[in-house]
């Protein structure tokens, strides 16, 4: 089974990401803010990473930088989402390699599509190189 961590730091919006990918099959667990969250990747063997891009602690942009600088995790597929539009958020999501964004508006209808697609694209690459 495929599993999925969802950190954000708004509890009905996690509950909501948590269900839908309960929904598409996933396991979850969750955190309400990125500390903790390498730790719980790597001890749970998380393949897919859903993170809010605004927290006070520590962003999601910067979460998902850092966890790119891990050679532990090169299959880890990352996915930020926000309140902000898909055209704000791909750019920076592209400088710190995320492998999707997702607006919390259409996050019910784009994100499991989103999170298909992007584990399709990171298969390939990795079957590349």
């Amino acid at each position: 089974m495929t599993k999925a961590l969802v950190i954000d730091d708004d509890d009905i919006a996690r509950e909501v990401i948590r269900s839908i990918l309960e929904g598409g099959g996933y396991k979850t667990y969750d955190l309400p803010s990125p500390i903790g969250a390498t730790q719980m990747i790597l001890s749970e063997r998380i393949d897919v990473l859903v993170v809010d891009l605004y927290m006070p602690s520590l962003s999601g942009d910067k979460l998902a930088k850092m966890l790119r600088q891990n050679r532990r995790l090169e299959g880890l597929t990352i996915v930020l989402v926000s309140s902000a539009s898909i055209e704000e958020l791909r750019p920076l999501a592209n400088s710190v390699q995320a492998d999707a964004v997702v607006s919390k508006a259409d996050i019910r209808k784009q994100l499991l599509p989103a999170i298909t697609s992007a584990r399709a694209a990171h298969s390939r690459r990795g079957a590349a190189g």
